[in-house]
């Protein structure tokens, strides 16, 4: 695939909570693809790493900004227009005409189409790939402008295979369906929603996120020394994480309760320090706000337990296949999960962790109980490290997808 030319469309970036999106484009740039990104939105401030920056990532991004104010979309789209069709009066119509719904007449589509150029209308890529469903749909209306040209596929992660489509209806992602060659799912969970939603069966393949497991090496624990075990639980403070599930679990566990670390914030953190405090747990929880990325390794190279107590929130959002519990099975550690969405087709119960109902407070005590014995966290945690690497190696992946985006042999 060396030079082949490659189009990412993704909704912010960098995020950091997203690193699996940037993995994949520094494993394109890696295999030798001439790769552009286009950013729908500004990423989250978030700096670059080692890897981006050998790689020159920044200077390849198009940022479109598409959820700039209305009236400042509106003030420069005479200018755009015209621009754009000096170059080709066709696909600048059709970017703006009522039938593109509301990204063409609010300004979206030319926003997006800016970002790239007007220059050699239309853009021929390789590949057009984007990452989540919404970013798909624009991609889907710019190819059929006549503004973007090439292969199409969307990978889905999570909200764009369920809470999205149950807010807009099935119809949301029609034209997309219809355009691209690849739909790209996390998990057969959510595959199996898309199919609901009219993917066609013979374009969806389960294509997992990887991890860079070669830079997770399972730290030698020590023996297990008087007093509570460790476990760790990551993400934003939102409904979907269950992080309010997992407190009211650890005030049931008693004495096997491990001291835990709430690694993240977000909207909820207010109500779950509350939450904390009201359940006595001052002593046995640390909120340790966001760290970086090594910090992250190194913490779960010394915990004794992930937990990802996930649930299905109120307004339908979901997970997709949480980048952390595959971190952590890296890094050697045993998982106490949920059965939502994709987790227990990485997490098997007795094998590498245990799984639980949603939302059962009860049952994750339990099995804070079950993971309080040292032999079984050991156990669980080398058969976490081992599924890691057999089947979540983002190098075997990254290859996978290579082949699955250019119809190629896939080498193991």
């Amino acid at each position: 695939m060396s030079a082949s030319r490659i189009l990412v469309v993704t909704g912010g970036f960098p995020v950091r909570s997203e690193t699996f999106i940037r993995d994949h484009v520094t494993g394109l740039l890696d295999a030798g693809a001439d790769v552009t990104v286009l950013a729908l939105h500004d990423g989250d401030g978030s700096a670059w790493d080692e890897d981006e920056l050998r790689l020159g990532l920044s200077g390849r991004v198009r940022r479109a900004r598409i959820d700039a104010p209305l009236r400042h979309r509106l003030v420069r789209m005479p200018a755009r227009f015209v621009a754009h069709a000096s170059c080709a009066l066709g696909p600048a119509w059709r970017m703006v005409t009522p039938s593109q719904g509301w990204r063409g007449p609010s300004g979206v589509l030319l926003a997006a189409a800016s970002a790239l150029g007007a220059a050699g209308v239309p853009h021929q890529f390789d590949r057009i790939h984007a990452e989540f469903g919404p970013s798909g749909v624009v991609a889907a209306k710019l190819r059929r402008a006549g503004f973007i040209a090439g292969p199409l596929s969307c990978a889905f992660y999570g909200y764009d295979a369920t809470r999205a489509i149950m807010q807009s209806g099935p119809g949301l992602y029609r034209e997309l369906f219809e355009d691209a060659d690849l739909v790209l799912p996390n998990s057969e969970f959510l595959a199996q929603k898309l199919r609901q939603a009219g993917a066609p069966t013979s374009k969806v393949i389960v294509h997992r996120l990887g991890v860079r497991t070669d830079r997770f090496v399972p730290a030698v624990r020590p023996a297990p020394q008087p007093g509570p075990w460790r476990a760790t639980a990551i993400g934003r403070f939102v409904p979907k994480k269950g992080f309010a599930t997992l407190l009211r679990a650890l005030a049931r566990a008693g004495e096997a309760a491990p001291e835990l670390t709430l690694i993240g914030d977000g909207p909820m953190s207010g109500e779950l320090r509350a939450l904390a405090a009201s359940l006595g747990l001052q002593r046995s929880v640390r909120f340790s706000g966001w760290l970086g990325r090594e910090d992250v390794l190194a913490h779960l190279a010394s915990t004794d337990a992930l937990i990802a107590p996930s649930e299905t929130a109120e307004d339908g959002d979901i997970e997709g296949m949480p980048v952390v519990v595959m971190e952590a099975m890296a890094s050697g550690v045993p998982i106490i999960g949920t059965d939502h969405s994709g987790i227990p087709e990485i997490v098997r119960d007795g094998v590498n962790g245990v799984i639980v109902p949603e939302r059962d407070s009860a049952g994750l005590a339990r099995a804070m109980l079950r993971l309080s014995d040292p032999g079984l966290r050991r156990a669980c945690g080398a058969q976490s490290r081992a599924i890691a690497v057999s089947e979540l190696d983002h190098a075997m992946l990254m290859r996978r997808m290579i082949g699955l985006l250019f119809r190629q042999p896939v080498a193991s």
